[in-house]
């Protein structure tokens, strides 16, 4: 019986015309090709929610603190809700060493397209971080509750720490902390770009620019509707040799 499938195999190969090898060869998917299928793989009625997430927050080497979070959530029904929340710690008193050091260049930064990142420090014993996480769940249930406050299109908060603003930028958003005598941090999403930065001219501070992008599905078996829409995206790709 084994005898008769290796013949069978045999047969199969040398049927096979002579340059059937590159046929089977991985052939690399054009950025043309992926663009084409970029986001259409997810039928409407089978996202949940879709939020996002930013904060930032920066603590002095007195332990004040001064900050902002965002949130945007989209639901089901196509209904965002923006909501604001800052953030106030008071610290333990001590007094705060002006920084000195100095942060030059960098201006390119603002004209990155994509996701771009940076910490630049001038100071001693400086903790900074900036994370994008994206989070994608398979889950039945309703959106969480908003928490914060409405946001109206701009908001401001201030306290010893420093000075932070929330404002909408290239149809984004944009959070601007200004660390009092220590330094700054910017952080925005949209237009075409996800950017995090802390540029510190103190020591002894914490920063963390913190981002997360959140979409829950459904939970659906493969149906008809889903099964073709897979197929056209196949097929778009027969006409460039695929």
């Amino acid at each position: 019986m084994k005898g008769k499938n290796w013949l069978m195999a045999s047969l199969m190969c040398l049927s096979l015309p002579a340059n059937s090898a590159s046929q089977f060869k991985p052939i690399e998917v054009r950025d043309a090709e992926l663009a084409l299928l970029r986001g259409r793989y997810v039928l409407p009625d089978r996202i949940v929610y879709f939020g996002i997430t930013m904060s930032s927050v920066w603590q002095n080497s007195a332990g004040q603190a001064v900050g902002a979070m965002v949130s945007l959530l989209v639901d089901g029904k196509a209904e965002p809700s923006l909501h604001i929340s800052y953030i106030d710690q008071s610290g333990d008193g001590s007094p705060v060493t002006p920084g000195t050091g100095q942060i030059t260049g960098g201006a390119g930064l603002n004209n990155v397209q994509g996701v771009v990142q940076s910490v630049r420090s001038a100071g001693d014993f400086n903790d900074a971080q900036n994370n994008l996480s994206i989070t994608i769940s398979q889950a039945d249930t309703t959106a969480p509750a908003a928490t914060g406050q409405a946001w109206d299109g701009s908001g401001q908060f201030s306290n010893a720490a420093g000075d932070v603003q929330v404002t909408s930028n290239a149809a984004g958003l944009k959070v601007a902390l200004q660390a009092a005598g220590q330094g700054y941090t910017q952080q925005q999403i949209g237009g075409g770009n996800i950017s995090q930065q802390a540029n510190i001219s103190g020591s002894l501070n914490n920063v963390r620019n913190l981002a997360t992008l959140n979409v829950a599905l459904r939970d659906r078996p493969l149906n008809t509707q889903l099964a073709n829409c897979t197929f056209e995206q196949l097929r778009a790709l027969r006409p460039t040799g695929y």
